[in-house]
């Protein structure tokens, strides 16, 4: 699910590894999901490094305890591959959200699309920077159903956020899925609350949207986030990391 909530321009596959490529924009949507263990390891990982290298994007695989094979975290430290981005996954339960009946916030704006200003803010802050890994970037925040909220503030935008809507591929566990994305405030507005609103218009949304659970990724050093999520209910379900090709001299 939270490979469909950020989708990737072009995807393939390796014998049960799941190959993403966009350009570069966003490790997430250049990386290799490795979910089931191909017969030949060695022969797989060289096959993804050439694919990478003929798109000028650097290898990089997403890493968590579900990455077969069980050795492949060891086999690419022996290639030189790097660890880098720690991220934790928090989820919070469906039946945890807020009542879908409470009352909305009158700053939050809700859209089925990003508008311009929702864009600005969130290129602004994470990037990217040129106009062609800017459509790529818009293509992946598009890709997917999904909710976008704008707290507004004199008729600025103070800070954004996006919910994807996933369907549940695991039959066992049928139901939407919300993905929280994109919690970005401007640097200037911090400290006003202004992130604590809006994923409480988010969560409220959810609840409207009667999703089975939200998900999120938070980097193991933001601990400011973590924090706040932690108060809204979020619990850390895994965690994950990204092996990535050092430059070779």
């Amino acid at each position: 699910m939270m490979d469909a909530g950020w989708p990737a321009v072009e995807r393939g596959e390796i014998a049960g590894w799941r190959l993403r490529f966009s350009g570069g924009v966003t490790q997430r949507a250049n990386s290799v999901l490795p979910v089931r263990a191909p017969a030949d390891v060695q022969g797989a990982i060289t096959e993804v490094e050439e694919r990478h290298s003929a798109r000028w994007i650097t290898p990089a695989f997403q890493i968590n305890d579900a990455a077969e094979p069980a050795e492949l975290d060891s086999l690419l430290a022996e290639r030189g591959y790097a660890v880098g981005s720690p991220t934790l996954v928090q989820v919070l339960h469906g039946s945890d959200l807020p009542d879908a009946g409470a009352e909305s916030d009158a700053g939050v704006d809700v859209a089925a699309e990003p508008d311009e200003d929702w864009l600005e803010l969130f290129w602004s802050q994470e990037g990217p920077e040129s106009a062609a890994d800017r459509r790529v970037s818009k293509f992946i925040l598009t890709g997917v159903q999904a909710r976008y909220f704008s707290l507004r503030v004199n008729g600025r935008t103070e800070a954004i956020a996006r919910l994807a809507l996933v369907a549940a591929e695991d039959e066992g566990e049928p139901g939407v899925y919300g993905g929280l994305y994109c919690v970005v405030t401007r640097p200037e507005a911090r400290r006003n609350g202004h992130s604590r609103r809006i994923m409480r218009a988010v969560l409220r949304t959810a609840s409207l949207e009667s999703v089975a659970g939200v998900w999120l990724q938070v980097r193991e050093s933001n601990i400011g986030a973590i924090q706040l999520y932690h108060e809204l209910g979020f619990a850390t379900a895994s965690s994950y990391y990204y092996r990535s090709l050092k430059a070779r001299d």
